[in-house]
């Protein structure tokens, strides 16, 4: 006689999670995390500035569009010119290394899909049935969600054009302290300017990825970093010296807009533009 009671058989905790996410008309910033961020527009239509690996991309976002994915390890900032509604779903970076792995495409990233907006009619039915199934909370909803891993990652696979192996990161080299001094005249003098990484490695010679990794091992910062230092300074010059509105400010500083400098300059200095400008009165 069997003594022991069976158990009811365990179902894997899926690696694909769903979030319905409120996104509002602001900068956001993404910190970087283990996995792939897969966002489907369910409301809303918005431009989107997206920076990501020291680079800006601008697509626009309607509703049944994906926004650009987000690969794992990696930081990105986001600015929407209207509020959307997205479904976000995360997939594992195991997961999507173990199914690119099986299908002969080790080492694969997503190339075009990481850049702009796209649409796919099949991967937008998956998600919207995957994120139902997974709402209803039950051991089959479950089973669903993680039954749809690898087609999900296939179909990323497939549709992407572009795709190719990730690079393999080396020591970086520096830049000179002449390179350095130019590469600030050039950022100051164009600060109003909307500024790119290829703007500042034209200046040096040299290809974008290259740059933005020596420029980091020379100054510590990223150079989207260092515009943003070098926005924020000018910023405040202008709020303690000049009568501008808020909005000229942003403007001449290099800003999307009121709402972009106000919600940088509250993150990086702990305080609103128009505060700041009442404490340096």
């Amino acid at each position: 006689m069997d003594l022991h009671p069976t158990r009811p058989p365990q179902i894997a905790a899926p690696t694909v999670s769903f979030m319905d996410m409120q996104m509002p008309s602001a900068e956001v910033h993404e910190a970087a995390a283990g996995d792939y961020k897969i966002c489907l527009v369910l409301s809303g239509e918005a431009r989107l500035s997206y920076q990501v690996d020291d680079r800006w991309y601008s697509t626009w976002l309607r509703p049944g569009m994906f926004a650009p994915i987000t690969p794992p390890h990696v930081a990105a900032t986001l600015h929407l010119s209207a509020t959307q509604r997205h479904l976000m779903v995360s997939v594992s970076e195991a997961a999507f290394d173990r199914v690119a792995a099986d299908s002969g495409n080790a080492g694969a990233r997503l190339g075009t899909l990481c850049e702009r907006g796209f649409r796919d009619p099949f991967l937008y039915q998956l998600c919207r049935q995957a994120w139902t199934e997974a709402r209803r909370g039950d051991d089959l909803g479950q089973a669903f969600a993680h039954s749809i891993e690898s087609t999900l990652i296939c179909r990323l696979l497939r549709g992407s054009t572009g795709l190719r192996k990730r690079p393999v990161r080396t020591s970086s080299e520096t830049l000179s302290a002449t390179a350095m001094a130019r590469i600030r005249e050039v950022c100051e003098s164009r600060l109003h300017e909307r500024l790119v990484v290829a703007d500042l490695a034209a200046v040096t010679g040299i290809g974008s990825h290259q740059f933005g990794r020596a420029f980091k091992a020379s100054s510590g910062q990223s150079p989207q970093e260092y515009l943003i230092s070098l926005r924020l300074q000018r910023a405040r010059t202008l709020l303690r010296e000049t009568d501008l509105a808020i909005a000229q400010v942003a403007l001449a500083c290099g800003f999307f807009d009121q709402s972009h400098l106000t919600s940088t300059f509250t993150r990086l200095i702990g305080m609103s533009p128009s505060r700041y400008r009442r404490q340096s009165a």
